[in-house]
């Protein structure tokens, strides 16, 4: 009888997590060039206005394991952004930063070590530029309104919510995933006149498209896979690509 519970002990133990390693701590740091289709009502939109905002960003994450297959990390770093529908919009490097949630959701050991799993992340970027804007002062919306040009500051920010749902395996020495990604923007675009009082303005701004895509790999530098260089591509809600370094302590 003994004899013949050795195979199924060995069958359970080869398909059994394995004991959970001590809590992971990594640092990386991230270049990414992001567009992005976002509309802005209210204010001087009249209706609304669409737009493409463009976006280089470097940032640095830490990120810290809490328990088996849950990890908190915290991201800071730098943004510029470009709204060429808004005025001819761009602004400087401006402090970007967030934080959220990795989930571990599933394990499948065999047999590619798929794993599924999620990313809960908020972040938050404020940037602004000055500008020179056209504004009527008279006989507004008719053949004969009165424009006049005016010098002012513009205020673009928001706060993105998104949601990663994705799977990664394991493929001749790399990890390749990709997976859905669902996203929120909730923003405000304020124009204000630098000296002639003419504008005082705010628009809502959020997203065009709230479902998208992502795809990368994820590739080791060192045989412990504790340094690794990761790629990636995301389309529809946002038009990017990232390119990381991650070490793991």
């Amino acid at each position: 009888m003994r004899l013949a519970l050795v195979p199924v002990a060995v069958l359970l133990a080869s398909v059994a997590p394995a004991a959970a390693a001590p809590p992971p701590v990594s640092f990386g740091v991230e270049l990414g060039v992001v567009s992005r289709d976002i509309e802005a009502e209210g204010g001087l939109a009249l209706g609304t206005v669409n737009g493409v905002a463009d976006s280089t960003r470097i940032t640095a994450r830490l990120s810290l394991g809490l328990a088996p297959g849950l990890a908190l990390f915290g991201e800071v770093g730098g943004a510029d952004l470009a709204v060429d529908e808004f005025n001819g919009y761009r602004s400087d490097m401006h402090l970007l930063y967030g934080g959220g949630l990795r989930l571990s959701l599933a394990e499948m050991p065999y047999p590619q070590r798929l794993s599924v799993y999620s990313d809960l992340k908020v972040s938050r970027l404020a940037t602004s530029d000055r500008l020179i804007t056209q504004v009527c002062t008279s006989a507004c919306g008719t053949s004969s309104e009165v424009l006049v040009d005016d010098m002012v500051d513009e205020d673009l920010s928001w706060t993105e919510y998104a949601v990663d749902l994705g799977v990664i395996g394991r493929y001749q020495g790399f990890s390749p995933f990709g997976g859905l990604r669902f996203s929120k923007l909730d923003g405000t675009d304020s124009v204000r006149s630098v000296q002639s009082g003419l504008l005082d303005e705010r628009a809502d701004v959020r997203e065009l498209n709230s479902v998208g895509f992502f795809f990368g790999a994820d590739i080791p530098l060192d045989r412990s896979e504790q340094t690794v260089v990761t790629l990636q591509f995301s389309g529809i809600d946002e038009n990017a690509f990232r390119v990381g370094y991650k070490v793991a302590f």
